[in-house]
């Protein structure tokens, strides 16, 4: 089983739920020393191309990895944005491979999120009014069908990078200043209510299993991830989530965003469909449906053959730390250290040591802005402190995956920048 995107903690997750059946684990990512790479439940890592960046490249990795493996059967779990990716270039894998994740004509209709604004105009799904008003090189106008304030969106993109509410032109036109040009610009009513969470997992179109959970905090504030996550009923979701699985012919997982006050008169709204694994995915199994697990088993078997739970309704669970943002932040102030990491990276990168040495000297080098081996151990107690919660982050009894905090070193050492994930701006 080749997992994707190891750098995250939703990969250790999965590889977690799936090792009994995996029987071998290998993680894959475009930097090493991930959280996966360093996890008790991975045989082996490999390094490919960036899925962003070079896509066909990345493709074209993996399926050499894949070769390696001709006698086997070999399961792709996608873990993160990747998946679109993988479910259209399926065709170029070998035939021992099965990718975990839906056909490109059902992830098609939902992402980019335009996309899934056109599949719902078409239904009687309920979800607030979605225009797009422009992009990064043509500029935005104002939209036509409904009034200030309202939120705009990328219609690409993930956590809340990109979010923002705008009260008038002047604001829409500051936010237009600050986007990419390759960005295609949403305009969404505002959606009464609190956001809610709901995950699914389908089979051919019919729904097999939802549950819920909200975020009573999130980082940042406004439209970022959860960092205290609540489970709740999924019954007001459920006929809507039906209602998508059995419009799109989905056969996966998906996890579903609504706006809704809570009240039993109310219809929950839908506002966004990430067609992959949910930041709060270890949220979900501590709370009593092992996602991942299931996937595996429908992937593998054509249908699950373990008892999909029932979700635990009023679990709570926290992330201590959403993952490198907040970590570094609360370490050592996130700006100061990315700056003086990157000035000692310039002075480092056209070394001819080896990758080990380079590491060893790059960290040493920022003891003027705070001792190395202390802004780790500082980081480790961050990821493994448990205290009132259960941690929705990573297994007790696999602390050295912790030490995946060192892939910022590693995607500096190979792509000479910081990593998207320890910033909050759209991902190049």
């Amino acid at each position: 089983m080749i997992i994707t995107y190891a750098r995250s903690l939703m990969s250790l997750t999965v590889a977690e739920s799936c090792r009994e059946l995996a029987g071998r684990i290998v993680a894959a990512d475009s930097v090493d020393m991930t959280p996966l790479g360093f996890s008790k439940n991975c045989d082996e890592a490999i390094v490919t191309a960036d899925y962003r960046s070079d896509p066909q490249d990345f493709v074209d990795d993996l399926a050499a990895a894949c070769e390696r493996f001709s006698g086997e059967q070999v399961v792709i779990m996608p873990v993160f944005e990747e998946m679109e990716l993988l479910a259209r270039e399926s065709h170029r894998f070998p035939a021992n491979v099965t990718i975990a994740a839906p056909d490109t004509q059902a992830v098609g209709r939902v992402t980019p999120k335009h996309k899934l604004a056109e599949t719902v105009s078409g239904t009687d799904i309920p979800a607030p009014a979605t225009e797009i008003i422009g992009d990064g090189k043509s500029g935005l106008r104002e939209p036509e069908g409904f009034s200030y304030p309202f939120l705009v969106k990328p219609s690409e993109g993930a956590g809340g990078r990109g979010i923002s509410k705008v009260a008038s032109r002047g604001e829409l036109d500051d936010y237009a200043a600050g986007i990419r040009e390759k960005d295609i610009i949403l305009a969404q009513s505002l959606a009464p209510g609190e956001d809610y969470c709901v995950s699914a997992l389908c089979n051919k179109g019919e729904l097999v299993i939802c549950s819920a959970y909200t975020n009573l905090e999130q980082f940042p504030k406004e439209h970022g991830a959860g960092v205290v996550r609540e489970t709740v009923d999924a019954a007001p979701f459920v006929e809507a989530v039906r209602r998508i699985a059995r419009e799109t012919g989905w056969d996966g997982v998906f996890e579903a965003d609504f706006m809704w006050t809570g009240e039993e008169g109310d219809t929950p709204l839908l506002i966004e469909i990430n067609a992959r694994f949910w930041a709060g995915v270890r949220h979900s199994k501590l709370s009593g449906v092992d996602y991942p697990r299931l996937l595996l088993e429908q992937t593998l078997f054509g249908e699950i053959r373990s008892e999909p739970g029932q979700p635990e309704i009023g679990h709570r669970s926290k992330v201590p730390m959403i993952w490198m943002p907040s970590a570094v932040s609360e370490a050592f102030s996130e700006t100061e250290y990315a700056e003086k990491l990157s000035d000692a990276w310039e002075h480092l990168q056209a070394s001819d040591e080896s990758l080990l040495d380079r590491v060893g000297r790059f960290l040493t080098s920022l003891g003027s802005a705070k001792s190395a081996g202390e802004a780790i151990d500082d980081i480790m107690f961050r990821l493994t402190d448990r205290s009132d919660l259960d941690i929705d982050l990573m297994a007790e009894d696999d602390p050295r995956s912790a030490l995946g905090v060192l892939f910022i070193a590693s995607h500096l050492a190979r792509h000479g920048k910081l990593p998207p994930e320890i910033s909050y701006k759209p991902m190049d």
